[in-house]
């Protein structure tokens, strides 16, 4: 008999055990939908916020709106006729007006970089440069 009982109590313990499991998942269940819930309102209400914005956005950016906008705000003027000029009658800048003056300035640095570079010399290996000096790269922010 001792047996029969000892079968009984697992039994009714696997039972107990099954029905607190299914409370469980129920509360917990329970408590997801109300979670779901609220977030589907906050997505209704951002929604709902969203469409508030883009009619007031597109009211705001209508040409009648800001024209009025401009007028009341800003100091605008009709473009006249003798504001309109040619690029040729425009005067250069500075640092252009230099540098139409002094237009080969660039083969003018080439050629001082080229007379002050140290001869390449033909260390460990063939190297013919035909006699032209070559200039060695400068890398900054690369260790040598």
């Amino acid at each position: 008999m001792s047996m029969n009982k000892l079968a009984l109590c697992a039994w009714l313990a696997a039972c107990a055990l099954s029905i607190w499991f299914a409370f469980h998942i129920k509360y917990k269940v329970q408590e997801l939908e109300t979670e779901l819930g609220i977030a589907r309102a906050e997505m209704q209400q951002d929604s709902e916020a969203i469409r508030v914005l883009e009619a007031e956005w597109s009211f705001l950016n209508q040409p009648s709106h800001l024209a009025d906008l401009s007028e009341r705000y800003l100091d605008f003027a009709p473009l006249l006729a003798e504001q309109v000029v040619h690029m040729g009658d425009l005067p250069l800048r500075e640092s252009q007006a230099i540098d139409s003056q002094d237009s080969d300035g660039l083969e003018d640095i080439i050629e001082e970089i080229l007379r002050n570079a140290p001869e390449s010399s033909n260390e460990g290996g063939s190297g013919n440069t035909g006699g032209k000096r070559t200039v060695p790269l400068m890398r900054t922010g690369v260790p040598q």
